[in-house]
């Protein structure tokens, strides 16, 4: 038998927000029965605790959707971390999660984490914004700023539009463009209120849409810098990001972006994590298990 945990990230009401399946240990599952295990679990993402591989590290984890497994772990990395402290299996502090061979501080406590990243964001690369935002039922009128794509780890396209353009977003899974092109992050940015009403299509990730994205949010910080939306002096300015309300899942992430010598550094998301459900489960008897 294993354990699981069912929590809802950035928001501190059971279910709303993004959903997370967590296993404290999965130590027993090979990699078929993590998949076997997801698949039953069926929600976006499940995370899978293992020891860490290197002493840096305080957990390792993978993270698979019901289809196939994820390699990056930023988007669950606060559900997982927050879990962790709440069941014991780690104090409360910074932590250093380890997946796919990449190392993030987060910072948790067993209701909320902050999840930091430093380096360059992805530099801007030239495309043709008009089809996606066909894809996602708007036109080039709706634009209010030069589109970008941009994040820290994976790259996302950012559309930034008039405040009334994100609720009329709609994600047209037949239009041809996303073959090639994962994702659309649709934004409408309030400067007064260092607030972003946004909506995440990623269908590349398994996602049609996803009601509170941390990567895409703590990109957006590097798209504030470059548009110029936040200061350009060295330090740190504050944002929000509200996200899901479409969905019936209202998330509020709340995002820092640290500025030096005017290019973005580093930026970190903090959000508070629901206790849902929690359950046993059989091993699968399709899968090996791990020795």
């Amino acid at each position: 038998m294993i354990d699981y945990e069912i929590v809802d990230m950035f928001t501190g009401t059971p279910f709303e927000g993004c959903a997370l399946g967590v296993v404290p240990d999965a130590s027993a599952l090979d990699d078929a029965g993590m998949q076997a295990v997801a698949r039953e679990v069926g929600l976006t993402e499940t995370a899978f605790v293992l020891p860490p591989g290197t002493v840096a590290a305080t957990h390792r984890v993978r993270v698979f959707t019901p289809q196939r497994e994820s390699p990056y772990g930023g988007h669950s990395a606060v559900g997982t971390a927050a879990t962790l402290v709440r069941l014991g299996r780690l104090r409360a502090g910074e932590l250093v999660q380890e997946c796919g061979g990449r190392l993030m501080t987060v910072r948790a406590s067993a209701h909320r984490a902050t999840l930091a990243v430093r380096g360059e964001p992805a530099p801007p690369a030239a495309w043709d914004a008009e089809p996606l935002l066909e894809a996602c039922g708007l036109t080039g009128d709706d634009l209010v700023a030069e589109p970008c794509v941009t994040g820290f780890g994976p790259a996302f396209h950012v559309l930034p539009v008039a405040s009334g353009a994100v609720a009329r977003a709609v994600h047209q899974a037949a239009h041809p463009v996303w073959d090639d092109c994962p994702d659309a992050v649709v934004v409408a940015y309030d400067s007064r209120r260092q607030r972003a009403d946004v909506r995440v299509f990623a269908p590349g990730y398994g996602m049609p849409e996803d009601p509170a994205c941390a990567s895409a949010a703590l990109g957006l910080g590097a798209w504030l810098v470059r548009a110029g939306l936040v200061p350009v002096v060295d330090g740190t300015s504050a944002y929000q990001v509200r996200q899901g309300a479409v969905l019936g899942r209202p998330a509020r992430l709340d995002c820092a972006v640290t500025v030096r010598g005017g290019r973005a550094v580093a930026a970190e998301v903090t959000g508070e994590v629901a206790a849902t459900g929690a359950g046993r489960m059989h091993l699968p008897r399709t899968a090996a298990v791990a020795r």
